[in-house]
């Protein structure tokens, strides 16, 4: 069988440790597989740095290096991303060209100043901040990547968390999937964001 590269991608505070916790529960993620989190690693092993710019720094630097270890190794992992940055979609090209299946989970809402209040939460139970004006300038940017990336999976589950905390609604919400090139919606009324990220049709062939 083929080596599976996980990668939970949505913004802040969207819900992806969250996301990860119910995937691990229901069996949808391998509790067996490595977890590559810069931010777990970080609470968990770099606290003694004091600079926090350096001690991120650091981080990502580890992150990066075991992620290129697993696909060195033929290893299934998991990873996480908030994907506002193009070298997430280097990474799922990397992993297909070293043989590795792709499943990509994205978590989101559709109103990213709901992410401030989330995060401003996890702030007050210990957990890492993100500035409000870097969360809400790396919103679109994920939207815009995630749009690239989803032919590069050959499984693609999306959840939708607008909703979380209200209406009895507890945890991440499927709202679409994407399965070797066909999108399938899971709800009738999908969240923009949704949208937003289902790829491009191909034009269709003119005839001469």
């Amino acid at each position: 069988m083929k080596p599976v590269f996980y990668l939970l991608a949505g913004p802040n505070g969207a819900g992806k440790s969250t996301l990860y916790r119910s995937a691990i529960a229901s069996g949808l993620l391998p509790s067996d597989a490595e977890f590559v989190n810069a931010d777990l690693h970080e609470a968990h092993a770099l606290q003694h740095i004091t600079d926090p710019e350096l001690r991120s720094a650091q981080a990502r630097a580890w992150a990066d290096a075991r992620r290129s270890s697993c696909l060195a190794q033929g290893q299934s992992f998991v990873s996480e991303t908030v994907f506002s940055h193009p070298s997430k979609l280097a990474l799922m090209r990397d992993a297909r060209a070293a043989g590795f299946a792709v499943v990509l989970l994205v978590v989101c809402v559709n109103d990213p100043r709901q992410l401030l209040g989330r995060v401003a939460q996890r702030v007050a139970e210990g957990g890492h901040d993100v500035p409000s004006e870097r969360i809400l300038a790396r919103y679109p940017r994920t939207l815009q990547y995630l749009q690239q990336a989803m032919p590069l999976a050959d499984l693609a589950l999306l959840y939708d968390t607008s909703g979380v905390g209200r209406h009895g609604i507890s945890g991440p919400k499927l709202v679409a999937r994407w399965r070797q090139g066909v999108w399938h919606w899971q709800v009738p009324r999908p969240p923009t964001w949704a949208k937003k990220i289902q790829p491009a049709k191909p034009p269709t062939p003119s005839v001469a």
